[in-house]
């Protein structure tokens, strides 16, 4: 492959980009940037797959996101009817696809649904350890707390089944939890990654400069969380770019090395081909 950067988590499959994707999918190219789009459901998991069959530059993942599995995504355009009940057989066949690397975004969210939903988002997310399993891909984890940071923590609930369910590494995404929680996750083979928030929220400075290079990963999570300089726009792939740049002055580290290093992470976990 000849991309400089990678974008590890993306949602161009999303209904915000249905009148302009195939443009910023050129401009990714023309920047040198790949992009790992993932599903949370079925008709975005599909585009996933749609989108990456059509592009050299774009892969998938395929899953059920932890609040589509109880309700309604609240961030997104487009409404469709909980996935309560993981179909195997569906979510199987699309992951047959090469271009397709790693199974989720799953996890727990106890931020738009009370941890009263623990047991239906525990299921669906074991559903989706079991088809990673069976295909040795890897997962894609979204662990979000409270908003008062009461109840529940993703992030153990997670570790928990993970210890003893998963046969398969992966990535936290958007990670948000502890430097100690981290070091759990690392333990097991899971990277961790992060978002264009590192760019203007001071809290992740101290947890950046600890977490070691080769567990990292850069995502831009678009659209949300566009990172400085581009603060208040929708986010796009492209801009990961700036995500590199701010762990390399986090870090203290040349720029160039920094991107090296997260490409190999990368390309390591998912071991990605183009089409």
């Amino acid at each position: 492959m000849s991309f400089k950067y990678i974008d590890t988590h993306a949602h161009l499959n999303l209904a915000q980009f249905s009148e302009d994707a195939n443009d910023i999918i050129k401009h990714c190219l023309n920047e040198d940037v790949a992009v790992i789009n993932i599903g949370v459901n079925k008709v975005t998991s599909q585009r996933a797959v749609t989108l990456a069959i059509e592009n050299e530059n774009l892969f998938a993942m395929v899953g059920v996101h932890p609040i589509n599995a109880v309700s309604v995504d609240p961030d997104d355009i487009e409404t469709f009817p909980p996935e309560t009940t993981f179909d195997h057989e569906f979510y199987y066949t699309l992951a047959l696809n090469k271009k397709v690397v790693g199974i989720g975004e799953c996890g727990f969210d106890y931020f738009h649904n009370s941890d009263i939903t623990y047991e239906t988002q525990r299921e669906v997310f074991l559903e989706q350890i079991a088809l990673a399993n069976e295909l040795k891909k890897p997962l894609m984890l979204h662990l979000r707390n409270s908003k008062d940071g009461r109840g529940r923590n993703a992030y153990e609930d997670a570790y928990e089944i993970l210890k003893t369910e998963a046969r398969v590494s992966g990535n936290v995404h958007f990670y948000a939890g502890t430097y100690e929680q981290a070091k759990k996750f690392f333990d097991l083979g899971y990277a961790v990654s992060f978002t264009g928030v590192i760019t203007f929220a001071k809290s992740y400075e101290e947890l950046i400069r600890q977490v070691p290079l080769e567990m990292i990963h850069g995502e831009t999570d678009s659209p949300y969380v566009a990172p400085i300089p581009y603060r208040g726009k929708r986010c796009e792939p492209w801009m990961v770019k700036e995500i590199y740049k701010k762990i390399a002055f986090l870090k203290n580290l040349d720029e160039e090395k920094v991107r090296e290093q997260l490409l190999k992470n990368t390309q390591n976990l998912y071991h990605l081909i183009s089409s």
